[in-house]
């Protein structure tokens, strides 16, 4: 059997399907050609001039048990062909009740240690704050935190962030951090589902939430009043969570972070996109209304990223002068012996 990857708005059904089973055969990628660029300038170079649209790909939510290791394997191999400047994971690297230990943790490193550029990670809440679940080990949710930094951030071979030209909120918040390529800024912000951490009635994890979401709050300000964010003709910001713009203010744990977007979009005068995954279902939409008009800011898009069961992925395309700033192309991994997606 072959995979062969294609571009649908919807989710295909036969996504499911015997997704275990998998071999690339070139033949059988659909894939885009990438606009020539000349003298592409190394990454994390701002002010550099830009002759075609960059181009990324983003996951997450995956791999949620071992059926799905190899055909998400089989997706980041396939993206990688095409070059981009790197691939995202936006975090819930297994499922929020499979255990958590060291030796999962290890599993996807070594995957993203494959992927031949470098990887944009970002941690979920499965990986550390659904730890304390009893089905999860019931373990200190801190101490899986700090080996997902261990792991993923100690290490430098595993994302190869250096050659994105990285700045990173500091030794105690390597998860958070920022580059520019392409005149475009990238932020990514530690901020995770499960009410990003809040729980009232645990006095360690307050202080934890507290010092995490301090850090997301003073990098994100930083990085766009800084001289390459000034000079930013678009912006895109990277978190696991959704943090429910439907809900109102909604759960405490996503306040803080919703009421600094609307602030951003009077400081950064560019288009904005929020790119997360968590629900598990692809969208493409503008979720943040201006409260002083009671409409949504159509320079902030929202694309959240497909997740399990589903095997797939988003191409987004960054071009701000274009009427979409930010067009995504939705990837998903089909079986060839099942049946073709209308």
């Amino acid at each position: 059997m072959c995979r062969r990857f294609i571009r649908a708005r919807r989710a295909p059904r036969a996504c499911n399907g015997t997704l275990a089973r998998v071999l690339i055969c070139a033949a059988a990628l659909v894939v885009r050609p990438v606009a020539a660029q000349t003298e592409a300038p190394p990454p994390g170079v701002a002010g550099a001039s830009v002759t075609a649209t960059l181009r990324f790909f983003a996951v997450g939510d995956l791999p949620y048990g071992e059926s799905e290791v190899a055909p998400l394997q089989a997706l980041l191999a396939a993206a990688a062909v095409q070059a981009p400047p790197f691939i995202v994971h936006l975090g819930d690297i297994k499922s929020g009740s499979s255990p958590c230990t060291d030796e999962q943790l290890q599993t996807i490193a070594g995957l993203f240690r494959a992927v031949a550029v470098p990887l944009v990670y970002t941690p979920g809440d499965n990986e550390w704050t659904d730890c304390g679940r009893r089905a999860a080990g019931g373990l200190d949710p801190r101490a899986r935190l700090a080996r997902v930094r261990e792991v993923f951030y100690g290490d430098p071979g595993v994302l190869r962030l250096a050659a994105l030209g990285v700045t990173q909120a500091g030794e105690h918040f390597p998860e958070i951090y920022g580059f520019v390529i392409d005149e475009v800024l990238f932020v990514a912000l530690h901020v995770v589902g499960s009410d990003n951490g809040y729980d009232a009635d645990a006095p360690a994890a307050m202080a934890e939430f507290r010092a995490r979401d301090a850090a997301n709050r003073d990098f994100l300000t930083r990085a766009v009043a800084s001289p390459q964010g000034r000079d930013a003709r678009a912006l895109v910001i990277m978190i696991q969570a959704d943090p429910l713009f439907d809900g109102g203010r909604g759960p405490r744990g996503f306040r803080g972070f919703k009421a600094q977007l609307v602030d951003l979009m009077s400081h950064f005068p560019g288009p904005v996109l929020l790119i997360h995954g968590d629900t598990h279902q692809y969208r493409h939409d503008h979720p943040l209304l201006d409260p002083a008009r009671g409409t949504p800011f159509e320079r902030f898009t929202r694309v959240e990223v497909p997740g399990s069961p589903i095997v797939g992925g988003v191409w987004i395309s960054v071009d701000p002068q274009a009427a979409e700033p930010f067009a995504a192309d939705p990837v998903y991994a089909v079986s060839l012996d099942a049946a073709p997606a209308e």
